[in-house]
């Protein structure tokens, strides 16, 4: 059985997230747990509720991380 993104992802881990089916990444940092997703600070500060684990990975996996202005 795979982790659980709480289990993978503890509060303060830096990450990025893609709301385009992985084109672009955005860098954060897991702001909250609640089970069974985590919430996401982007850098431009807003928040984002994430239950799917293909849409987050730590930054350290993902090159190239592009910002949306």
């Amino acid at each position: 059985m795979a982790a659980r993104l709480v289990e993978q992802y503890p509060v303060g881990t830096a990450v990025c997230v893609t709301l385009d089916n992985g084109r672009s990444w955005q860098p954060g940092i897991v702001a909250a747990h609640q089970f069974p997703a985590v919430w996401v600070r982007t850098g431009d500060g807003r928040v984002w509720f994430v239950t799917n684990g293909q849409r987050i990975k730590l930054q350290s996996e993902v090159g190239g991380v592009e910002r949306e202005e």
